[in-house]
């Protein structure tokens, strides 16, 4: 205080003011000492456009001639037009077009018609599947099995608002080719309201089985699609290779099996023999067997005959 005294009036307000800028500052440095760090700002969510996340898509989709990987488990030699859209690309797409992105999706397969008909590449893990099993069974056999699964699951759909539904037949029955484990098949799946000559949208498959369960490639489409489809699910399954140690041949018998088999693989509850059999009287069995009935009823009128003919002729 003697100091301030000491000075000038100028030097004096001059002072006063360096003095409480001093304790200002050392106010505010406090202050930040004692009050915690505020969190960094979050980074901005980027939202893509349709556009945007087709061309992304295509930027880091592998195209033919090439090899592209299917997780960890596959591989796919793509030839012709084949296209595989890598995971994270693929299920923004499905997100965009507001198809659910499964759980165990691995990429999307692109062939001549692009983004307008793409297959949904899965791995599913459900264990090995011993492929032989499908070779056990009759296409009526499966046939029957699905439309059971089908009929049973129409309650649910009722108490969804949803139309009941039933097989129409097969598309392309089931076909396994014990040689590559590979299995290839689509139902004709309707409301029950459908007009009988109604193709609808029918859901294709084509699966290739391997240790630890099955690379499945599925696409909905037309009937009048299922030329081209079947080439592309072709050149797809005949590029497929699981990688070594887990392909169809290398399981071992601590292996984790599927509870569901085959069964699970076609989407269906329990197999069963056919139960919508023609009956007897339809059949190809009834020609033989009446056959045979009516030449033992000829027979034993023959007989008949001769006996009244020979007791006559003896009374004379």
């Amino acid at each position: 205080m003697l100091l301030i005294r000491l000075l000038s009036g100028q030097s004096r307000a001059r002072y006063l003011r360096i003095a409480v800028l001093a304790l200002l500052i050392g106010m505010v440095r406090a202050a930040s000492a004692e009050s915690p760090k505020a969190p960094p700002a979050a980074p901005a969510i980027v939202y893509q456009t349709p556009q945007q996340a087709f061309t992304e898509a295509m930027r880091h989709s592998i195209g033919a001639p090439a090899q592209a990987d299917l997780g960890d488990q596959a591989t796919v030699r793509l030839d012709a037009d084949l296209i595989v859209v890598p995971h994270d690309q693929a299920s923004r797409l499905l997100k965009i077009w507001d198809v659910p992105v499964p759980p165990d999706l691995v990429a999307l397969l692109l062939g001549p018609k692009g983004m307008d008909a793409p297959g949904i590449i899965r791995f599913i893990p459900a264990g090995f599947i011993d492929a032989a099993e499908a070779l056990r069974w009759t296409q009526e056999d499966l046939l029957s099995s699905l439309s059971d699964t089908i009929e049973a699951r129409n309650p649910v759909r009722i108490t969804e608002q949803l139309p009941e539904l039933e097989v129409r037949g097969w598309i392309r029955p089931p076909h396994t080719d014990a040689k590559t484990s590979q299995m290839t098949w689509a139902a004709l799946i309707l409301p029950k309201t459908a007009e009988p000559d109604t193709d609808g949208e029918i859901t294709y498959y084509a699966v290739g089985f391997g240790r630890h369960g099955y690379i499945q490639v599925s696409m909905a489409a037309s009937l009048q699609d299922a030329p081209d489809i079947w080439q592309m699910f072709g050149t797809f399954l005949s590029g497929l290779a699981f990688r070594p140690g887990d392909a169809y041949g290398d399981v071992q018998p601590a292996d984790r099996r599927s509870p569901a088999g085959v069964s699970g693989v076609l989407g269906i509850d329990q197999l069963h023999k056919d139960r919508n059999a023609e009956s007897f009287w339809v059949s190809d069995l009834v020609i033989p067997y009446a056959g045979g009935v009516v030449a033992v009823v000829g027979a034993v009128s023959l007989l008949i005959y001769i006996r009244h003919h020979v007791r006559r002729e003896s009374s004379r």
